[in-house]
């Protein structure tokens, strides 16, 4: 199973350098899922307060236990709607 080479996106690089801290690994990939590289309920509170620290954006714990580009592109969408229009 071979994927394209992409460059991740910067919310991917900078969330997957808070899941590799959290979770202790050494590599997240995009397709990674939260809970298949080792999370849990208490870890993902963890992140939803770094992400709001950090970027100001408040996920909802459903929307982490998902995959690093699936988060990312939450992450993303909040910061659009978080940018005035125009």
């Amino acid at each position: 199973m071979s994927t394209p080479t992409a460059s991740p996106s910067p919310m991917e690089a900078r969330l997957a350098g808070y899941w590799q801290e959290l979770l202790g690994v050494e590599a997240v990939r995009p397709e990674d899922h939260f809970l298949e590289v080792g999370g849990n309920s208490l870890l993902a509170t963890m992140l939803a307060n770094r992400i709001e620290d950090d970027l100001g954006l408040q996920v909802g714990m459903v929307d982490l236990f998902n995959t690093l580009s699936a988060v990312a592109a939450v992450c993303d969408r909040l910061m659009q709607e978080s940018q005035p229009n125009g």
